[in-house]
């Protein structure tokens, strides 16, 4: 888990490789991401204002700068675009929400980054979280060596790029030698020169993502509109069709509307099965679920595509200036093209919205039509004024008897094994064949349409890439994956670009693993421009001990004769007190030491420690530790001597074992009361931590600096005066394979564990 640098939105991790964006004001996930890989870490960084260089946070959002000043003119030539609910069920709850700032973007004055490392050696950058920046290889790298990315992070000013990582020894291909632990330095002058424009790309993806993730929403709310129909036909029809031959529904039908006489089965279905209310029942749920896929398209599929190409002929604009963009990787012809694909897909949308207003006219008359011969079945009397009927009416009620059953089986006997049962469907007309994903059976006819005629007349300005393409043959499903693919093409150029050019400053041998246990660095803390922070644990499973480690940076200081890196070992083993206060026993009736779960850094002169209690309860121990105290406690190593000298020459293992809590004031570890923590991730922006349970299902959030009159009405505990557990204590990140949100329980503190598919 990682928080984003102003604390409104915290990055999630799966083991299924999903990263989920949570906005954590109103628990709703805000953009769903996928990598390649195991995710083995996930930091959330941002460039720090340069006029400020005292701040007292990481990462500090600076709302003065002028840097990133863009001017956004979309209120003045498009209207509210309103987002569609999750589900089509409640569309009328959530048609209020507002689209103008879906991802939680619009206030970031300044890049924050969000790195995710794999085990894979594969280091992704996306900024915002959203906009992919780069991928860094860290294979082809350390000479072909299989890698994991432990963690990584970026200079306030961008300039540089720290990795950590682990591979497997040289010439070890049984991988039995153990791994070893490098630091890696990048330079990474692109993201610092070409930030104003980054930042400007960046804001244009998130809109165009807000927008192109909404479309996909009202595509699949349009789809449940037209199952619902389905539904409908298939409960009245089913039981009909099941005791005549295949077949013969569309035949009886047609036999009905030629002579006027039903068989004896469709005689007993319309007055005993279908009857006068059911029918008028069904043609009134018909009709609704044809006004709704109608108002779906009219206010949404329109009002979205419309905004989406906007936004690219914008973005095409950004790509005609080559002398900010082109380096980026942002290329006109692969905008241009996603233009195009958006046009084409309004093209499609209004042929479908043409479909519709033809359908709802042809439905009423075919509803109609069944309504009189019911009647007639039952000797009533017909009123004269729903008797009339135009060649036009009978013709439509022909076809589509005659398609009723023919077309929508031969689709399904086509994608059904040989041997099973299937429901049986019916094929309603034209418009089920736009909401699939093959190319349309009943095409519309363009052969007499005027700007058809024009362009063939006119090759030349047919063949301008301003006009439009109708894709005549292509359903309206095809058109929006014809649009996603041209979108997704736009963006990956810049990953790869920008990725490309990141360059190796230096590689520094950290620590010689012996055992096949993957290490884990928690965190990565940049100081300043010359020196940096780690501290990581030397194993995945819960330790007894992590690793501090100051080095520096800069080319110029780094290559000094007398350049040293500081560390130090820290572990904690709370001394037991007997005969009164201060006296100490002797190291033999000492406790063992407690484990450490989780380092991250707070502020950047403290540090965050997660450790776990010794014994059966194995409660959670939350520790603010002082940077400068764990340093003074450190040791200095000669960095010259250590990269030039002996090449199996570690700088920690020359680091000093220390007992942490003896540095700390009485009461500096404040337990976790009833929960047994494996992570944790914490924001000095927001001033919490939320702490991921062993199942790592649910986290508890808490509160990490309390008024003392806050905690005086609260009564809370003296050993944990600033630690609180949040109203919010409770949030369940367990996700099922086919979902995509993390869900927020009620606030209660003591909410049961539910199961997840994922750990």
């Amino acid at each position: 888990m990682a928080w984003r640098p102003d604390g409104k939105v915290i990055a999630i991790a799966y083991s299924n490789s999903d990263i989920l964006l949570i906005d954590v004001e109103n628990k709703e996930t805000l953009h769903t991401n996928h990598v390649d890989g195991e995710i083995t870490c996930i930091n959330w960084v941002q460039e720090k204002d340069p006029r400020d260089p005292k701040s007292g946070l990481l990462h500090k959002q600076k709302d003065t700068a002028k840097k990133y000043t863009t001017q956004d003119s979309t209120n003045n030539y498009l209207s509210t675009v309103f987002f569609m609910p999750r589900c089509f069920g409640s569309m009328n709850k959530c048609i209020e929400e507002n689209s103008e700032d879906a991802k939680k973007i619009k206030e970031q004055t300044h890049i924050n980054i969000l790195l995710v490392g794999v085990n894979t050696g594969k280091l992704y950058l996306s900024i915002f979280g959203l906009f992919p920046c780069g991928v860094v290889d860290m294979n082809s790298h350390i000479g072909g060596h299989l890698c994991s990315i432990l963690d990584a992070d970026v200079s306030d000013d961008l300039n540089v790029l720290f990795i950590v990582l682990s591979c497997w020894k040289a010439g070890d291909e049984e991988r039995e030698g153990g791994k070893e632990i490098y630091l890696v330095l990048f330079d990474t002058p692109v993201l610092a020169v070409h930030s104003p424009e980054l930042h400007a790309l960046a804001l244009k993806h998130g809109h165009i993502v807000s927008f192109l993730g909404n479309l996909s929403q009202t595509m699949c709310s349009i789809t449940e509109a037209w199952e619902n129909i389905l539904l409908e036909m298939d409960s009245k029809l089913a039981s009909y069709a099941a005791t005549v031959p295949e077949g013969s529904v569309s035949a009886d039908f047609l036999d009905l509307l030629m002579f006027g006489i039903p068989s004896d089965e469709l005689e007993m279905f319309l007055l005993q099965d279908l009857t006068e209310k059911g029918l008028k029942k069904l043609g009134h749920s018909i009709e609704l679920s044809y006004s709704n896929i109608q108002k779906l398209v009219l206010n949404h599929l329109h009002s979205l595509g419309q905004s989406l190409a906007y936004h690219l002929a914008e973005l095409r604009g950004m790509a005609r200036r080559t002398d900010r963009y082109q380096m980026l990787g942002l290329q006109e012809e692969t905008v241009t093209k996603s233009l195009t694909a958006a046009g084409a897909f309004l093209v499609k949308a209004a042929e479908v919205q043409h479909v519709i207003d033809n359908s709802m006219k042809n439905y009423k008359v075919f509803f109609r039509w069944l309504y009189v011969v019911i009647l007639r079945l039952t000797d009533e009397r017909v009123p004269a004024e729903i008797i009339k009927m135009t060649q036009q009416d009978l013709a439509f009620i022909g076809d589509f008897l005659y398609n009723f059953d023919g077309v929508s089986a031969k689709q399904e006997d086509e994608s059904v094994p040989s041997g099973s049962s299937r429901k049986p469907r019916f094929n309603l007309e034209k418009l089920g064949q736009y909401l699939v994903d093959q190319e349309l059976i009943i095409p519309p006819d363009t052969d007499n349409n005027p700007w058809k005629k024009f362009l063939q007349e006119n090759s030349m300005l047919a063949n301008h890439p301003s006009i439009i393409p109708h894709f005549r043959k292509m359903s309206l499903v095809q058109q929006h994956n014809h649009l996603k693919k041209a979108i997704d093409d736009v963006f990956s150029q810049p990953e790869t670009s920008i990725g490309e050019l990141f360059k190796v400053s230096n590689i520094i041998k950290c620590l010689n693993i012996p055992e096949t246990g993957e290490p884990r660095v928690n965190h990565i803390n940049v100081v300043d421009d010359r020196k940096l922070l780690l501290a990581f644990l030397d194993s995945a499973s819960p330790a007894e001990e992590f690793y501090l480690l100051e080095i520096p940076i800069d080319k110029p200081l780094i290559s000094e004769e007398g350049a040293e890196a500081r560390c130090v070992n820290l572990y904690f083993n709370p001394l037991t007190l007997r005969g009164g206060e201060g006296r100490r026993v002797d190291e033999s009736s000492w406790s063992s030491p407690m484990k450490v779960l989780d380092v991250q850094f707070y502020l950047q002169d403290v540090m965050s420690v997660l450790l776990e209690q010794n014994g059966e309860s194995r409660g959670a121990v939350f520790v603010q530790f002082p940077v400068r105290v764990a340093l003074e406690a450190a040791m200095s190593v000669s960095l010259p001597a250590v990269q030039n000298g002996d090449q199996t020459t570690y700088i920690l293992s020359r680091a000093p074992r220390v007992e942490a809590s003896v540095l700390l004031d009485s009461g500096a570890l404040r337990p976790v009361e009833n929960m047994v923590a494996s992570r944790f991730a914490v924001s000095g922006t927001r001033k919490v931590a939320v702490v991921l349970s062993e199942s790592r299902r649910k986290v508890r959030l808490f509160e990490m600096e309390v008024e003392e009159e806050e905690e005086d009405d609260e009564a809370m505990d003296a050993s944990a005066p600033n630690l609180r557990d949040s109203d919010t204590s409770v949030l369940d990140v367990s996700k099922s394979l086919d979902g995509d949100e993390a869900e927020w329980p009620k606030r209660e503190k003591g909410v049961e564990e539910v199961a997840g598919n994922n750990e």
